[in-house]
């Protein structure tokens, strides 16, 4: 049986806050005020399209902005702003 990392969103949100606020938000199409959602969201990684619901498999932890003005969503995957452990 595999051995699973958890890793609590609580003991990594300051370093992905410190991540984020180093970043230049214009270079990526963000010209609005955002806030961080608590919580990571996970995407799902397929490796072929069907018409059934495919349930657990690989995924991609991101994090979500809220623009404050506009209520658009931004994802980051967590992976490009901080590091975590395989």
């Amino acid at each position: 049986m595999s051995q699973q990392n958890t890793i609590e969103f609580e003991s990594v949100k300051a370093n992905i806050i410190n991540a984020m606020e180093k970043l230049d938000f214009k270079k990526y199409g963000i010209d609005e005020p955002v806030s961080l959602i608590d919580g990571f969201i996970t995407q799902p990684l397929n490796m072929q399209i069907t018409n059934s619901l495919i349930i657990g498999g690989s995924v991609v932890p991101m994090v979500m902005l809220l623009g404050k003005e506009s209520g658009r969503i931004y994802f980051f995957a967590v992976k490009a702003l901080i590091d975590i452990p395989e």
